[in-house]
């Protein structure tokens, strides 16, 4: 009876093993579009290849694809009204911004968000 227990114990505690490198997950090197695309989002100017390649550990910059990514990403917030609940929230006037030709309007936009988000702010 004992090492029927023993072989039972044993098939039971193998099934509860993982094997450790199976979900690992592996490097397939950094999407430079998306890196461009969210240093846009947030508002950061567009970095030099050195600076890239030290914030993402990799030496082989596709300085294209970060430059295409930054461009989409400053198409969806160098927009009047996006730029206006930015300032509202008090961020701060997102640099790439300045590059569009209507700059002085989105600053504009964003001093009268800022404004106005300064204004509530004193007032509760």
């Amino acid at each position: 009876m004992k090492p029927g227990m023993y072989a039972l114990l044993a098939i039971l505690l193998s099934g509860c093993s993982v094997e450790p490198y199976t979900h690992a997950p592996t490097w397939t090197g950094t999407d430079w579009y998306s890196a461009g695309k969210d240093d846009a989002l947030s508002g950061a100017v567009v970095k030099e290849n050195k600076v890239l390649a030290a914030v993402h550990n990799d030496t082989d910059v596709d300085r294209n694809r970060y430059l295409q990514g930054y461009k989409a990403g400053l198409k969806r917030i160098c927009h009047d009204d996006f730029l206006y609940a930015w300032g509202r929230a008090g961020k701060i006037y997102p640099a790439g911004c300045d590059t569009q030709e209507s700059a002085a309007q989105l600053r504009s936009a964003w001093q009268a968000g800022m404004d106005e988000g300064t204004r509530d702010a004193v007032l509760n």
